[in-house]
């Protein structure tokens, strides 16, 4: 099970702990997320982006919001804060 944690890049800046899970190409939140645990999957993995879910506390979008790019995360040109050219995540 992979980890994901933010970058100096994301605008809450570096934090070391994991925010998020990585299970059978679903992205859960951990404890260590601002927002807390929810049990359910926030984002799914198609390829190399990543969706939003239902469970998604924005909802779903259909579009990618996310693009992984080795073992860096990016914003996709569909985030709803839009492109940022610099990783907010790194799978670790």
């Amino acid at each position: 099970m992979a980890k994901i944690r933010t970058t100096v890049s994301h605008p809450d800046g570096f934090h070391g702990l994991p925010w998020y899970e990585i299970r059978d190409n679903k992205i859960y939140p951990t404890v260590s997320h601002p927002d807390g645990w929810s049990g359910l999957p926030w984002y799914e993995i198609k390829g190399d982006k990543i969706y939003p879910t239902v469970s998604h506390p924005k909802g779903w979008s259909g579009l990618p919001w996310f693009e992984i790019k080795g073992n860096k995360i990016n914003c996709a040109i569909s985030h709803p804060d839009g492109w940022q050219g610099l990783p907010w995540y790194e799978i670790v």
